[in-house]
């Protein structure tokens, strides 16, 4: 019984709602015609690359590719809650999540803070089948 109880869990753990955000705006100072892209592919049932290194201060576009045929999201409310994104990107990021259909591509401009986050697709079983991460923001040199 326990074991079916933790199967259960594990299972639905992804299909928590996630808390509501308010991006912060990156300023007009910040260059992002200077940033680096960086791309994380979707799919069935992974984030490549699963460890998404980043230096915080620095601006990043964040390519998100769902290489699936079927839909996934890039959910990571604690890193997009203290990230500054582009304002015409904010938009993009409803609850901390960023959801894509299969096929689909999106990018997010954003200078991001110093820490290490969790990054997890939310859709029924894809945490619990493997499609986790995290984002490791090192602090500026």
């Amino acid at each position: 019984m326990r074991t079916a109880i933790a199967a259960i869990l594990a299972l639905t753990a992804g299909c928590t709602s996630t808390q509501a955000i308010e991006p912060r705006l990156a300023g007009t100072a910040v260059d992002f015609k200077q940033a680096q892209t960086v791309e994380v592919t979707l799919s069935n049932f992974a984030f490549t690359p699963s460890e998404i290194k980043l230096q915080a201060g620095k601006p990043y576009m964040l390519k998100l590719v769902d290489g699936a045929s079927g839909g996934h999201d890039f959910t990571a409310p604690a890193f997009f809650a203290v990230a500054s994104v582009a304002p015409d990107d904010a938009a993009k990021i409803a609850r901390g999540q960023i959801e894509l259909k299969g096929g689909e591509t999106a990018s997010i401009r954003l200078v991001p803070t110093a820490g290490e986050f969790p990054v997890t697709c939310t859709h029924f079983g894809h945490a619990a089948l493997g499609m986790t991460g995290k984002i490791i923001v090192e602090g500026a040199n």
